[in-house]
């Protein structure tokens, strides 16, 4: 399962690796929740009504339902609602609102096909028919999936554009960050290169700075970005992209926040390349993000939390680790929807949590959250529905382990397929391995290939394992054991000892059909010996001890001599081995897909 790294740096990112299965334990309640009023206006599931003026008190009354019932999961997961009944039969209700030609239930369900994977055409359609009858959100996320047709349709991007400056000019924020956007790349069309959108930075300009008037901050953070990176006919102005940015988050711009506040939190370097504008001031930075979270900006919570659990400075000198109050404001935060802190406590619920890390995990007092992995599924299915892509993973992999709910192969398949698209390596390696197996979708080794090859350029050693079989035997791929060998030596430098057993297999009939090379399978399989004694894995040590016995059995006394030598002149793995990385033990596709899933 994927898992949050809660590191907070200039750029907020997530680091992927594995947690073992919980036991089933029931939680307690999760923590004290923030208790939002349920207004007029309602934020779930994707849908924010504060954008859908003169929506129907039907529709709202759809989207509050739901919303209460997502609210209790958060505040007592386990003991609340099934959220994923709640929102089907939230979906069921706005079917039968929309066929009665309520526009904002159209769009409402276009939005959530997107969300869901849906049959583009039928999103597309249903898109179309909510901006027929003036639904501006709807011609805006139109727009964008006609973008998606590029170059290969024309007249769809023509549409598209036609329907941005359509819903820019009716103050859709989204369609004026579009429209800046276009202007920014500009876009032509055939080959004398008709313009269709002019190709002008101070028209671009000229979109951001009616944003930053609207308190747009996510337009105010793009002119942070333009000032800060310079394009033509702007030139680079680090202190305007610094002013720019400040003013992006006290418009509440989540993005803009997190970049200002791990600026304060680290200070600028001092860099030829840029002028040292922020000094480390901590206490600034929880003060700006305390006075967001205060104002509601769910983002600034998380954001919260994650500085809390990690602790900043060494030792904590700046700010002292406290998971209880890290997980307050998760909550906090995931009461707000948003999908990361949605995501975080799901992680939590996976495998539990403990307020002292020093202290025991089996004293009763010292535990924060159980494990449970019913409610991390809840809790992953609500970021998911914020289409958060490690969400779409780790519910995908739920679904095809069958772990709290029914197998589903091709509901697993349909996860795993979002979030391959939004780029997740593991889930491409899973995906790959649905192929090669022919589970949940028609058996097609090429298809696998593909898959594990887009995981293996992102550096995932099981991936490029796996691929490296598939040269191997040419399976999905033409023939190359060189290939194969390139592979299998990517994934030992992140210090994976089954990869250099395939390439002490591989050596020892011959990268070269005919031409074995036994020291250098030798010293790979010394390599794998190692990494499997560091390990301590009795199993693992047994394999490549016995690797290296067969080895030795068919190799002379010279060759052995010259075996020390090349393992002596071996690249040492990387620092810190393969996240998720398989053992000796781990099966890997063969040809026909007889593969054993990677877990």
């Amino acid at each position: 399962m994927l898992a949050v790294s809660v590191v907070v740096s200039k750029n907020e990112h997530l680091r992927n690796y594995r947690v073992k299965r919980p036991s089933k334990s029931q939680p307690p309640m999760l923590l004290t929740a923030l208790k939002l009023k349920l207004a007029a206006l309602v934020a779930v599931a994707g849908i924010d009504t504060a954008d859908m003026p003169g929506a129907s008190k039907e529709f709202t009354d759809i989207l509050t339902a739901l919303k209460a019932d997502q609210d209790q999961v958060q505040k007592t997961p386990g003991a609340g609602p099934d959220v994923n009944k709640s929102f089907n039969d939230a979906v069921a209700k706005v079917r039968d609102l929309a066929q009665k030609d309520d526009k904002d239930a159209i769009y409402a369900l276009a939005h959530w096909g997107v969300l869901s994977g849906a049959n583009i055409n039928e999103v597309a359609a249903l898109f179309r028919k909510a901006a027929d009858k003036g639904q501006i959100l709807a011609k805006s996320e139109l727009a964008q999936v006609l973008m998606q047709a590029g170059a290969q349709n024309p007249d769809a991007v023509k549409e598209a554009i036609k329907l941005i400056k359509e819903a820019e000019a009716a103050d859709n924020k989204v369609s004026r960050r579009m429209l800046a956007q276009l202007h920014l790349q500009g876009v032509t069309e055939g080959e004398k290169g008709l313009v269709v959108v002019e190709k002008s930075a101070a028209k671009a300009k000229e979109l951001l700075e009616k944003g930053e008037k609207a308190q747009d901050g996510e337009a105010t953070l793009g002119l942070a970005q333009i000032y800060s990176a310079g394009v033509e006919g702007i030139p680079q102005d680090q202190q305007k992209a610094l002013d720019y940015l400040i003013e992006a988050g006290k418009q509440g711009s989540a993005v803009a926040l997190s970049t200002y506040g791990a600026r304060l939190l680290n200070g600028d370097p001092d860099t030829k390349e840029s002028p040292k504008l922020v000094k480390k001031d901590v206490t600034a930075a929880l003060k700006m993000f305390n006075e967001a979270a205060e104002k509601g900006l769910a983002a600034a919570n998380r954001i919260l939390g994650q500085i809390y659990e990690n602790g900043v400075g060494a030792d904590g000198a700046d700010v002292k680790q406290d998971v209880t109050k890290a997980f307050d404001y998760y909550t906090k935060a995931a009461n707000g929807n948003d999908p990361q802190a949605l995501f975080r406590l799901g992680n939590a619920f996976e495998t539990g949590i403990i307020k002292d890390p020093k202290g025991a995990r089996d004293n009763k007092d010292n535990i924060l959250i159980q494990p449970n992995p019913k409610s991390a599924l809840d809790l992953y299915r609500l970021a998911a529905q914020n289409n958060l892509a490690e969400a779409f993973y780790n519910v995908g992999v739920y679904y095809e382990t069958g772990t709290v709910v029914d197998k589903d192969p091709a509901k697993a398949f349909t996860f795993l397929m979002k979030a391959s698209t939004a780029g997740i390596a593991q889930a491409m390696n899973r995906l790959a391995g649905l192929y090669a197996n022919g589970t949940g979708v028609t058996q097609d080794v090429v298809a696998a290939a593909g898959w594990y090859q887009r995981a293996a350029d992102m550096g995932f050693a099981p991936a490029q394992i796996a691929l490296g079989i598939l040269y191997e035997q040419g399976a999905g791929v033409r023939q190359s054991r060189m290939v194969a060998a390139g592979l299998y030596a990517d994934a030992a430098q992140q210090g994976v000892a089954l990869a250099m057993l395939r390439l002490a297999n591989l050596y020892a009939v011959g990268v070269v059909p005919g031409t074995p090379e036994l020291p250098r399978a030798w010293a790979y399989a010394m390599q794998a010996d190692e990494v499997a004694k560091k390990s301590g894995n009795k199993a693992d040590i047994d394999v490549t001890a016995n690797v290296l016995k067969q080895l030795e059995t068919k190799m002379k006394a010279e060759e052995i001599t010259e075996a020390k030598k090349i393992f002596e002149k071996l690249p040492k793995p990387q620092a810190g081995a393969a996240t998720a990385a398989p053992t000796v033990q781990d099966s890997a596709p063969t040809k026909g897909g007889d593969a054993k899933k990677k877990k």
